[in-house]
């Protein structure tokens, strides 16, 4: 299978602490730190050829260190990266993690909007892609309705959207399978199920350790567990993980129960990974 991943990749610093900041002046040790590859194009591209697809991800990324190492890093995940340089330089994190997976993150340089899109060399991957998917960047807007003419399915991870802001809204709008988390505590059920009486597929919302669910107008919802995992060494990742099992699994004639729980086992073994995804087999 093919996708087309179109946004989403930094490099991001890890800091990993026995507790969050609380707001006020003082000095913590971190038990360890990690630099790597991020952002959620990253992440899913990352899963995606993991789990056998030919992906190409486009995605801008400036010409210094930290967006050559994003590069390489991706290389060695077999993702074929489209990168129009971005003037305004790699997008770069500092994630400050907690010891339950809590995450404060830093946004160091927020890359441009100006990167150039050529559709035309795109137009290619996009016609035989069997998954496309748009990461919630302004830079990504455009693609919405170049991807809407061409007939093709659009997937949309709004991560953990509250419910109010006007960012998303094109997003959800355009949305044929739709992917949230409920961690903002809003109204999730009520979003997804007027989403897919408005024409979406598929809803899908993860719960952290909670585990997942999944609505579609014929069967409605579906829940499953999560995986348990004692050896949670990184828990970024762990929804594109989810979104990238599911998809998977739905692409090859799975039902919803199926695919929720291939997402479920594909974010455990996300997250006892350092990286976004599971290092690829070498050799």
């Amino acid at each position: 299978m093919r996708a087309l991943v179109l946004g989403g990749v930094a490099w991001c610093s890890l800091v990993y602490l026995d507790r969050l900041p609380d707001g006020r002046s003082e000095t913590l040790f971190a038990e360890r730190s990690h630099e790597t590859v991020g952002s959620s194009g990253a992440g899913k591209a990352m899963n995606l050829s993991r789990l056998g697809f030919d992906v190409t991800l486009w995605a801008p990324v400036g010409d210094d260190e930290p967006g050559s190492k994003a590069r390489e890093a991706l290389r060695r995940w077999g993702v074929d990266l489209v990168s129009p340089i971005d003037p305004a330089g790699t997008e770069r994190h500092i994630n400050l993690m907690g010891p339950g997976g809590e995450r404060v993150s830093i946004l160091v340089a927020a890359g441009g909007d100006e990167a150039v899109v050529d559709f035309e060399s795109l137009a290619g991957p996009a016609a035989v892609a069997d998954l496309a998917t748009v990461t919630i960047q302004n830079r990504c807007r455009r693609f919405l309705p170049w991807l809407r003419a061409m007939g093709k399915p659009i997937w949309v991870d709004i991560h953990d959207y509250d419910g109010e802001a006007d960012h998303h809204r094109d997003f959800i709008e355009a949305a044929d399978f739709l992917f949230m988390s409920s961690a903002a505590g809003r109204n999730w059920r009520g979003l997804i199920e007027g989403r897919v009486a408005a024409g979406a597929e598929v809803g899908v919302c993860t719960h952290g350790a909670e585990g997942a669910g999944g609505y579609t107008a014929a069967e409605g919802w579906v829940e499953v567990e999560a995986v348990p995992v004692s050896d949670v060494v990184d828990t970024n990742g762990a929804g594109d993980a989810f979104f990238s099992g599911f998809a998977a699994a739905w692409l090859d004639g799975g039902g919803l129960r199926e695919s929720l729980g291939r997402g479920a086992e594909c974010a455990a073994e996300a997250i006892r990974s350092p990286e976004l995804a599971p290092a690829p087999e070498t050799g």
